[in-house]
């Protein structure tokens, strides 16, 4: 994946913390949890490959931020849905 854009960049990586800290909580039952880990693990995977040159640090910061929590939520639905 090339590099992206700064809004681009950060929109994503805003797109990533929403789904971690908000969809995630508006789930109910297993079913609901399923279907978000699906978009949540394709989601992680496009904020990985995020490149953008104009990226601050703080916007790098963010960025793994964003992973982090994403991947600590997955952990707790994993639990839920069991």
């Amino acid at each position: 994946m090339g590099a992206k854009p700064l809004k681009e960049f950060r929109n994503s990586v805003d797109h990533l913390y929403r789904m971690a800290n908000v969809d995630y909580h508006a789930c109910v039952g297993a079913q609901e949890l399923r279907y978000w880990v699906e978009r949540v693990e394709r989601v992680i995977g496009l904020v990985e490959a995020l490149e953008c040159k104009r990226a601050k640090p703080v916007d790098r910061e963010e960025h793994s931020k964003s992973l982090e929590a994403a991947r600590k939520r997955l952990e707790q639905a994993a639990k839920r849905i069991q």
